[in-house]
């Protein structure tokens, strides 16, 4: 038995289990219910006759989770798409790409961003099959989500026709045009890199590593080739006015293709600008 004042005395009254079948609806931003309103009225007309039940319907509001705050999340669909967005700005524009992108967890609870999603590639992501890219909110409430998702590439590119060696350049003489379809089950990719589609500004690149045939070519198996090493003998060219000048000189540094090298002119002792243009072989900049 427990002892409760009421408005004429005190009273003893066992506490009764009240059973209240409501339905939720929104006031500002608090979750009220029909029968608490009901029992609220009772509380005041009748001097707290009920007045447990309006206790039991003053804990329902304190336990209960905000409706209205818990409906404000962050859109699953807009992140999403942000991640299909990203994955095709980064493939070739001529390809044919799909982007399948694993579904997100409905039980996130992210807070809604209010500025446009930043998306790029999860740290040692690769781009084509199996990837993961990253997601993140720079607003005022923050977050970040990996995101992982099966892409497919379909068009043409550069397979090897026949293995190459670590240090070997780059050459069409190796290559030949084919189209395929490139994804997580495809054994032609198998490294990370970005397929090769324009061939020309990677002409006269090495190979970092061996390739056997049969690969796609992609960015990560070349870098820049040092045609010109420090201390050995160049060929030093000048074009001016239609006519083509050549002399002898040393290199000062190690240079790839296109970079930009310091050489001594054999005969004169001058250091000249110049950039590389082929193995040994340097242009003098006007």
């Amino acid at each position: 038995m427990s002892l409760f004042s009421t408005a004429g005395g005190f009273s003893e009254a066992p506490l009764k289990l009240v059973t209240v079948n409501f339905s939720l609806e929104f006031r500002d931003t608090a979750v009220w219910t029909d029968a608490c309103a009901t029992e609220v009225m009772k509380i005041r007309n009748k001097r707290c006759r009920n007045w447990y039940e309006g206790v039991l319907c003053s804990l329902l509001l304190v336990g209960t989770p905000v409706a209205g705050i818990a409906a404000e999340r962050q859109s699953l669909d807009a992140i999403a798409q942000a991640v299909r967005e990203f994955v095709i700005s980064e493939q070739p524009s001529d390809s044919d790409i799909q982007v399948d992108v694993n579904p997100l967890d409905s039980r996130l609870r992210l807070a809604p961003c209010e500025s446009p999603l930043n998306a790029f590639w999860s740290p040692g992501s690769r781009s084509i099959g199996r990837v993961t890219v990253q997601v993140e909110c720079p607003g005022p409430k923050p977050w970040r989500l990996h995101v992982q998702s099966t892409v497919t590439l379909q068009g043409e590119v550069w397979v090897l026709s026949r293995s190459v060696q670590r240090g070997d350049l780059l050459d069409e003489d190796v290559l030949v045009r084919q189209a395929v379809t490139l994804g997580a089950n495809n054994a032609a990719f198998t490294s990370l890199g970005v397929p090769v589609t324009d061939l020309a500004p990677w002409i006269g690149y090495s190979f970092s590593q061996r390739v056997s045939a049969g690969k796609v070519l992609n960015e990560r198996m070349l870098k820049p080739a040092r045609l010109v090493r420090k201390g050995e003998a160049v060929l030093i060219r000048l074009e001016s006015a239609g006519l083509r000048l050549q002399t002898k000189g040393v290199a000062l540094k190690d240079a790839a293709a296109g970079k930009p090298v310091q050489v001594r002119n054999s005969r004169s002792g001058k250091v000249v600008d110049a950039v590389v243009v082929g193995k040994g072989v340097v242009a003098v900049l006007n």
